[in-house]
C-alpha cells in the first residue's frame, strides 16, 4: 500500500507545469532555426541566380555595342583586351556578393566566378533551307574569338574552342561550350557570354551541397555585322581564331 507522503508528492507533481513552456521551446526551436536558416539560404540562392543572369545580360550588351573603327579599316565592330577587362570588372558592381564570397573562400573575387566571351559567325553551307524556321542545317557556327581570362583556361567548363563548329541544340537545352540554340542559326553573327558561379551555403556548408549557377546570353551585334577582336596589346585574356 502506497504511503501517504508519497501520494501527496504525486498529487503535487501532477498539476506542476512550470517547465512545460521551456520543454516545448526546446523541442520546437531546432525546427524553427532550420526553417529560418533554410529560408535565408533559399533567398540568397535566388538572389545569386538573378545576379548571374544580370551579369551575362549586361556584359553581352556592352560587347555587342562595339562600333567599327573610325579609320574605316574594317566594317566589323572591334573590342580589345581593355574592353574585356572593363566589362569583366563590371560584374563586381553588378554582383557585389562576389567580394564577400571571395573573402570567405580566401580567394580574389574574380576567382569565384567564371565568365567566357565568344564571338560566333554563321557561314552558309547550303543554298536553300527547307525549313525557314530552323536554318541550322544550312549554316555552320564558327568561333571567331574566345576568351581565356584568369579563371577560364582552355580546359575550363565554358571555353568555346577555335576550329570546331558548334553543334545546334534544342532551344531549351542547357548551354554547353560545344552547342548553340538552333534558333540562332542564320545569316548573321552573335556574341555569346557564358557564366558559372558556384553557390555555397553560408550555413551548414559542411553538410549541404554546393550548386553551380550557369547562365548564358546570346545577342547580335548592334552596329556591325560582326564583333571582332583587336589583338593589339593583347595580354592573353582572349584568343583570336585563325
Amino acid at each position: 500500500m502506497m504511503r501517504p507522503a508519497l501520494l501527496t508528492r504525486i498529487r503535487r507533481f501532477r498539476p506542476a507545469d512550470d517547465g512545460l513552456a521551456a520543454t516545448e521551446l526546446a523541442l520546437v526551436l531546432p525546427m524553427l532555426l532550420a526553417l529560418l536558416l533554410g529560408g535565408i539560404q533559399l533567398v540568397a540562392y535566388v538572389n545569386a541566380s538573378r545576379k548571374v543572369d544580370l551579369v551575362v545580360r549586361s556584359i553581352s550588351q556592352m560587347i555587342s555595342q562595339a562600333p567599327p573603327p573610325t579609320d574605316n579599316s574594317t566594317v566589323n565592330g572591334l573590342v580589345n583586351q581593355g574592353d574585356l577587362h572593363f566589362s569583366y570588372d563590371a560584374s563586381l558592381v553588378l554582383f557585389p556578393f562576389l567580394m564577400s564570397e571571395g573573402r570567405r573562400q580566401g580567394r580574389q573575387w574574380w576567382q569565384v566566378i567564371t565568365i567566357n566571351y565568344a564571338s560566333i559567325q554563321f557561314k552558309p553551307t547550303a543554298a536553300t533551307c527547307a525549313d525557314p524556321t530552323d536554318q541550322s542545317a544550312c549554316y555552320s557556327a564558327n568561333v571567331v574569338w574566345t576568351s581565356t581570362g584568369t579563371t577560364q583556361p582552355a580546359s575550363g567548363p565554358l571555353y568555346r574552342r577555335c576550329g570546331a563548329a558548334l553543334i545546334p541544340a534544342d532551344n531549351n537545352a542547357a548551354a554547353t561550350p560545344t552547342t548553340l540554340p538552333r534558333s540562332l542559326y542564320g545569316p548573321a553573327s552573335v556574341v555569346v557570354i557564358d557564366a558559372v558561379f558556384t553557390f555555397t551555403p553560408t550555413f551548414g556548408a559542411r553538410y549541404l551541397p554546393s550548386f553551380d549557377i550557369k547562365r548564358s546570353a546570346y545577342i547580335q551585334p548592334r552596329y556591325a555585322p560582326l564583333i571582332d577582336y583587336d589583338t593589339t596589346g593583347n595580354d592573353g585574356i582572349a584568343t583570336k581564331c585563325p
